[in-house]
């Protein structure tokens, strides 16, 4: 089954982007940003991370009408911070379909897709418009999961929906937090990656070892200037030993909202959860937590936010505090400045992006 879904939904999309040149040039448009990044460098977490990073991230989207859709986000950067197969790669690709019905509608997506959980990561290609490092427990996101399968939603008169998520892939799904420990940084793994949790055993999103699928529910309420949204996550691995790959069964529940009034907006994550390996028949849980508290403003072609963040594994409470400030003139250019403090760990950056989009 899990062989058949996939196939299927890869074969679908494979099929659609080849046929993306008949379809005409107006539905078809492309966007993106390049990136160049400089700050001390630092080895110790939350806090990894070089001193000068480069990237860029490129997405590519069919949009021959109202109803079906594709997306294809591409990315690569100048370092694999040790992983295997991380320079560049896809970071999603997946087939999209809109039904209206009046009031009701129904959304559908099949591929590899972030879950649409975050209150902080709402720009495209999955960034924060708020920092330039997202949350540790976005970094997290971003780092360890990425569905693939199929995600179906129904909203009701544009405020009330609920969606489920069936997907393979991420049986090595909270590796990070009890082993490597919390991070904040901006590193989306692309599919085929190997992330290294220690000095045996690597993270993957895509792989699939215990043949079983997991799944993901939320419910939403929103209107024109906030929402509130309850996720659970259950990747339902074996928590077994697959050679390099060590899976870990987690269990996981954000809940999250934002409000906007003008030109202040804040935002507000906590998730929590418990994730275990089982080794000699013996099965140890960690319990993991992590949750964010953000306030930005918008001045003009400025753009200042102040996030908290508190982290932990069982008994391992940390904190961190981030500021930022972006200069966003007219055209294409921004450049942005960000500050992180997270116990006696300093980070201080300087970033500039390009941003660029045609059809």
């Amino acid at each position: 089954m899990i062989v058949q879904m996939r196939m299927a939904a890869m074969g679908l999309f494979a099929a659609t982007m080849l046929a993306l040149p008949a379809a005409g040039s107006d539905s078809l448009q492309w966007s993106g940003f390049a990136l160049l990044r400089g700050g001390n460098s630092n080895v110790a977490l939350p806090l990894d991370d070089n001193a000068v990073t480069a990237q860029v991230q490129l997405g590519i989207d069919w949009r021959p009408s109202l109803i079906l859709g594709a997306h294809l986000h591409l990315l690569a950067r100048n370092d694999d911070d040790g992983s295997r197969r991380g320079r560049a790669g896809i970071v999603e690709a997946y087939l999209e379909q809109n039904l209206v019905r009046g009031e009701h509608r129904f959304h559908f997506l099949e591929g590899a897709f972030f879950l649409p959980s975050s209150r902080e990561n709402v720009d495209a290609l999955w960034e924060s418009p708020y920092t330039i490092t997202p949350s540790a427990l976005n970094s997290w996101l971003g780092e360890e999961f990425r569905p693939i399968g199929i995600d179906a939603s129904y909203t009701l008169r544009h405020q009330w929906s609920a969606g489920v998520t069936v997907y393979r892939g991420n049986d090595t799904f909270g590796a990070l937090p009890p082993e490597r420990g919390w991070a904040l940084h901006d590193r989306w793994t692309v599919l085929g990656e190997h992330v290294p949790v220690d000095s045996e055993y690597f993270t993957s999103v895509s792989a699939e070892t215990d043949g079983t699928l997991g799944w993901a529910g939320r419910a939403r309420w929103n209107n024109d200037h906030g929402t509130v949204q309850l996720t659970h996550i259950d990747n339902r691995s074996d928590a077994l030993d697959h050679g390099e790959l060590l899976n870990w069964n987690t269990q996981f529940d954000i809940a999250g909202g934002d409000y906007t009034i003008g030109d202040w907006t804040a935002a507000a994550e906590y998730g929590w959860g418990v994730t275990r390996v089982t080794f000699g028949g013996v099965t140890y849980p960690t319990d993991i937590s992590a949750g964010y508290v953000l306030v930005s403003r918008r001045i003009d072609d400025w753009r200042v936010s102040v996030r908290g963040d508190e982290f932990s594994r069982d008994d391992e409470r940390r904190h961190a505090v981030t500021a930022a400030v972006f200069w966003s003139p007219r055209g294409k250019l921004r450049a942005g400045v960000e500050a992180i403090v997270a116990g006696d760990e300093r980070r201080v950056a300087a970033e500039l992006r390009y941003s660029f989009a045609g059809r």
